[in-house]
């Protein structure tokens, strides 16, 4: 997920800023969006491939990865507390959604290959 975060920072770095300057409240509600997509896509990921109940897995992966992005941005000098007590929660209920949908993929590919064995 972090990886994720910092892949899209730098891809869009440059976009982000000048959007900025024309609108800020879309720039950031872009930000925001992308970076639930991608707490939701990892929590997907976790959810399909681990064996066994692990819906809960990715949302506590989600807190420890804002965690970590908080880490990075004290590192870069740069710290947003706003977005990170607004963002907390919805990172947990987007990584826990994306968990349970995994794990529904999970379930359903396990039953169609139940039944082509028998």
């Amino acid at each position: 997920m972090v990886a994720g975060h910092v892949a899209a920072y730098l891809l869009l770095r440059g976009r982000i800023v000048s959007a900025v300057e024309r609108d800020p409240v879309m720039a950031f509600a872009t930000a925001g969006g992308i970076a639930l997509a991608i707490f939701f896509a990892g929590g997907l990921v976790v959810g399909r491939l681990s064996p066994g109940r692990t819906i809960q897995e990715p949302a506590v992966a989600a807190v420890l990865g804002l965690l970590s992005i908080v880490g990075l941005q004290l590192l870069v000098g740069m710290i947003n507390i706003f977005g990170l007590f607004l963002g907390t929660p919805f990172a947990f209920a987007m990584a826990y959604l994306g968990g349970w949908a995994g794990e529904k993929w999970q379930t359903a590919a396990e039953r169609a290959a139940e039944r082509r064995r028998s």
